[in-house]
């Protein structure tokens, strides 16, 4: 079970046990940042990506999952930084534009496309030290027609690229991985804030 406290903007996920491969959660909170960099995209596109990724952290990677800013009195041993860049957020339409925005033809609906594009950098670091745990980096495309009119293609595209963005990234860090739990206890005990040593 998943439970979430909302504390100002903040959100804590917590109650985490990895149930999905077995796999004990890395006994460590981490604090999630995504942010955009260069060539920034929506708001929504951030959001959604920001939402998933502390879900999927939540299910198999970390004890508790923080998305910033922390509350206060949070002391999380990492944190895990994700620059968001290269946002292509668009509607591709088959028709002309003049002929695109006339009146009367609801399927001329169906004459359009959605594309997303995102790239996202991400970096896990022990928070105390800066020392760095873990990188990965993740390049993700989607396109997408409505099939009936009134689907939404542009909510459809961006569903695909944030999946695909999370698997990746979630991927790449080793959540779930006995690899991941051994860097993360040896960067805290250098840093002094070491978890229990593995046994």
């Amino acid at each position: 079970m998943i439970a979430r406290r909302a504390v100002g903007l903040a959100l804590i996920v917590a109650g985490l046990d990895a149930r999905a491969n077995g796999a004990p959660p890395v006994p460590a909170t981490v604090a999630l940042h995504v942010t955009w960099g260069a060539q920034a995209g929506s708001d929504v596109l951030r959001d959604d990506l920001e939402r998933a990724l502390a879900a999927k952290l939540a299910a198999s990677c970390f004890r508790t999952v923080e998305i910033a800013p922390a509350p206060a009195g949070a002391d999380p041993e990492l944190t895990l930084d994700v620059v968001l860049t290269n946002a292509i957020e668009e509607v591709r339409f088959d028709d002309s534009i003049a002929t695109a925005l006339e009146p009367g033809e609801p399927n001329k609906e169906l004459r359009r496309a959605a594309w997303c594009e995102l790239t996202a950098d991400a970096t896990l670091r022990a928070r105390k030290s800066g020392e760095t745990v873990g990188t990965k980096h993740s390049t993700a495309a989607a396109g997408r027609r409505p099939v009936y009119v009134g689907e939404d293609p542009q909510a459809g595209a961006r569903g695909e690229v944030v999946e695909g963005t999370v698997r990746t990234l979630s991927k790449g860090l080793g959540c779930g991985s006995a690899k991941l739990d051994k860097r993360v206890r040896e960067a805290l005990s250098r840093a002094g804030a070491g978890t229990a040593p593995a046994h």
